[in-house]
């Protein structure tokens, strides 16, 4: 499916997810366990936010590398379900789609299995940049940097150039991260940081970037960030904690997150993101913004999966409106 009109450019990892739960132990060696359920369900932060923007009325296109395979026929027709524009997930034939077989137990601990697979093979040249902005684009959302190989380089250079190039065309850049298990941390995405509009990372993944000790204060952390490139506004996803968010100008906001039974937290700072940016391009300020993404995760984890329990745009604002 291809959307005339686009408003957000989501790029970067999807996977598929298959869950069983709850897993009361694991199996020993050829034996057999049972479980109440197994599904297959749509994961990645690049989908997850692009779906829940998507259900917010967001215009989205979504860009990735997906296999020539099942799981890859899955999250192209889950994209199509929701309303993203799915013309641009590209079909690798020498890589299958990124899978994880996650187990959850029954106080909702998960372990995983990952094959990052298609995904490590994204590229720059998979986001035809003046081809979004003819269709109206206004953020490029890249979502996974730490595990997004051929996005990062040795230096973080293809994502930082194609951020750069955005900036050209007067599309707003905005960032999220994953934990980074090499430990390369800021060497790697301060290059980007320079190109980046708008930064979402967890407080602690935020934290090893910059530096910091566990002591350090949001908005230590997020000064920290600005002092790196970031050049508008650093939101930090902080959990339960809700959000803490500052602008370049120095305004910042501690957000407290609406109190919600939660579910499952999957995919929850993804829709922190997704309300973020939503309501951003309504043209919210900023700690209205933040309102509305702490509402969205919310929602989020009152569900099972990642966007199952993001619904639109009037229950986020409804929510939203409690906390008020």
């Amino acid at each position: 499916m291809k959307l005339e009109t686009i408003d957000v450019a989501c790029v970067g990892i999807v996977v598929a997810d298959c869950v069983a739960r709850p897993v009361l132990k694991q199996p020993q060696l050829g034996q057999l366990e049972l479980v109440d359920t197994i599904g297959l369900y749509s994961g990645g932060s690049a989908a997850s936010t692009g779906y829940d923007l998507a259900k917010l009325g967001v215009g989205v296109a979504l860009i990735g590398r997906i296999g020539a395979d099942g799981f890859g026929d899955f999250l192209e027709a889950e994209a199509r379900r929701v309303g993203c524009d799915s013309s641009l997930l590209k079909r690798d034939l020498t890589a299958g789609t990124s899978s994880s077989l996650v187990t959850v137990t029954p106080d909702g601990e998960r372990t995983f299995l990952h094959s990052i697979g298609a995904n490590a093979k994204l590229t720059p040249s998979d986001v035809p940049l003046e081809d979004l902005k003819a269709r109206g684009c206004k953020v490029l959302h890249l979502a996974g940097f730490f595990i997004l190989t051929a996005m990062e380089g040795e230096r973080g250079e293809p994502a930082s150039d194609l951020f750069a190039r955005a900036t050209e065309l007067g599309i707003t850049t905005s960032l999220d991260c994953v934990w980074d298990a090499t430990g390369r941390w800021s060497s790697l995405i301060a290059p980007v940081l320079e190109q980046t509009d708008i930064f979402c990372p967890s407080i602690h993944e935020a934290r090893a970037i910059v530096g910091l000790p566990e002591s350090a204060s949001p908005r230590e952390i997020a000064l920290g960030l600005f002092a790196l490139g970031v050049r508008q506004v650093v939101a930090l996803k902080m959990g339960p904690q809700g959000s803490f968010v500052m602008d370049k100008g120095g305004e910042h906001h501690d957000v407290l997150a609406p109190s919600v039974e939660a579910i499952d937290g999957t995919g929850a700072g993804d829709a922190f993101i997704a309300g973020f940016l939503a309501a951003r391009l309504r043209g919210f300020d900023l700690l209205e913004s933040a309102r509305i993404g702490n509402a969205t995760g919310a929602l989020c984890v009152s569900a099972l999966g990642a966007t199952g329990g993001v619904i639109g745009w009037d229950a986020a604002v409804a929510l939203c409106q409690r906390m008020v």
